[in-house]
């Protein structure tokens, strides 16, 4: 009885025991179950690792020699509940390589400044097409013209120049007047942007920017040199009365006073005026027309033995003032065929001899035949003639090229770079950049005839 007792109350601390071994076991096995609360915050943490890792990628433009990364596997989780932190191998990548990025050649960024709009246009357009055309032509060199228009307006070109600067070009080229240079030029050299304008009229010559214009001081020296040479000993000058007239009437005293000459006549007449013809009887002496007032009683001639005082007559004119001037400088008895009119690059017009006042006349200008070849390419390309200027946008730009080809291709420009002792070629023939900002050029010598020009004197290319 005693033992069976005993056998029972075992039995019930077994089964007991056994039902709380059973509930415990219960318990640990809810425990280990997610809910989905719980997976959804887990799935939701691992995706915004992706998206990190993603973004993190994407500050390389490109990875070179890494090994394809392994997908995050999702945690783990034991029997109990805690999450298993497996530590994975990190790939091995050389920090170099990382950060290496695939950096393409840059393209060198030519700035241009040119009134593209306005009453000028045609002088932006006629440029703008010449570098297009020159671009095309060295398309081996990866080459941007980033284009601003400046109106001929001093102040958009001053703003288009700062935007030219914020948009990194490497070099600047123009702009066009004079009056919109300065601004534009001292921008330009405060950020060290070589900058060419295509101006030849500066008050301050300045390291930072070249005039690739023709400026007068060495056309005047020029062809009065070669005058001179020739045995002309009296100099007279019709000039106007303004800066430019002045600039080209003191290089015209210095020359004369090397050689031992002196100024006969000057008379300066002022711009806008129609009343050229005073300052033409001042010039001659006259104040009426000698051919036609022959006297009637004994017949005299005043024409007969004429002399106005001077042998040579500078004229800085052009276009239809120039025909003007040389209709009433005969009417006024000037003989072409015994008084010599010298003048600068800006009587290279078409059919300038048609003005027989005019044949015969000498000025300065580069080797036609090379504009002539330009102008007949240029047609081809845009099936229009280019007006005479556009010579210089396309050795600035030809220019430019040359440096960066000389330079393995290096977009890098200073202001140095320009200032070769040898010198460049173009349509305007040999030219060299000098430290103060000008361009020495060597011309040749012209003569106007009724349908053509004649080479009187030929620029000989040899070293600067």
């Amino acid at each position: 009885m005693f033992v069976k007792k005993i056998f029972y109350k075992l039995y019930l601390k077994l089964i007991f025991f056994t039902l709380v071994f059973f509930l415990s076991i219960t318990n640990l096995a809810t425990t280990a179950v997610l809910t989905e609360e719980e997976i959804k915050y887990i799935e939701s943490k691992t995706k915004d690792l992706d998206e990190k890792e993603d973004e993190e990628g994407e500050e390389y433009i490109e990875y070179q020699d890494i090994k394809k990364e392994k997908k995050l596997k999702k945690p783990k989780f034991n029997f109990f509940g805690v999450i298993k932190k497996k530590k994975e191998k990190e790939n091995k990548v050389d920090k170099k390589t990382v950060f290496k990025k695939t950096i393409e050649p840059d393209k060198l960024k030519i700035g241009v400044l040119l009134p593209l709009t306005g009453k000028y246009s045609y002088i932006g357009q006629s440029f703008l097409d010449t570098m297009q055309m020159v671009v095309y032509e060295n398309k081996n060199i990866d080459s941007e013209l980033i284009i601003k228009d400046t109106k001929a307006n001093p102040s958009l070109a001053k703003k288009a120049t700062k935007e030219l600067v914020e948009q990194n070009v490497d070099v600047i080229l123009g702009p066009f007047f004079s009056s919109t240079l300065n601004k534009s030029l001292k921008i330009a050299k405060y950020q060290n942007v070589p900058l060419i304008a295509f101006s030849s009229d500066r008050n301050e010559k300045d390291e930072g920017g070249y005039l690739m214009g023709f400026e007068p001081e060495q056309q005047i020296i020029d062809v009065t040199e070669y005058t001179i040479k020739k045995n002309y000993k009296r100099f007279a000058a019709l000039l106007p009365n303004s800066k430019y007239g002045k600039r080209v009437l003191n290089t015209y005293r210095k020359v004369l006073n090397k050689n031992k000459l002196l100024l006969s006549k000057v008379e300066l007449y002022e711009l806008g005026s129609n009343d050229i013809e005073k300052n033409i009887q001042n010039l001659v002496g006259l104040d009426k027309n000698p051919q036609i007032e022959i006297d009637e009683e004994t017949g005299e001639d005043p024409t007969e033995d004429f002399d106005p005082g001077f042998d040579v007559l500078l004229l800085i004119e052009t276009g239809n003032k120039l025909r003007q001037t040389s209709a009433l400088l005969t009417y006024y008895g000037i003989d072409v065929q015994k008084i010599k009119l010298i003048g600068t690059g800006e009587w290279y017009i078409d059919n300038i001899g048609s003005e027989p006042g005019l044949v015969g006349a000498w000025f300065v200008a580069p080797n036609p035949k090379l504009w002539e070849n330009f102008k007949k390419k240029f047609y081809k390309f845009y099936n229009y003639e280019p007006i005479r200027l556009s010579s210089l946008a396309h050795d600035s730009l030809t220019t430019i090229f040359s440096i960066v080809s000389k330079n393995d291709g290096i977009n890098e420009l200073n202001y140095g770079d320009f200032q070769s002792s040898y010198g460049f070629t173009g349509i305007d023939g040999d030219f060299k950049f000098l430290s103060n900002g000008t361009v020495q050029r060597k011309l040749s010598i012209l003569e106007i005839k009724q349908d053509r020009f004649k080479i009187e004197k030929i620029a000989k290319k040899k070293s600067f």
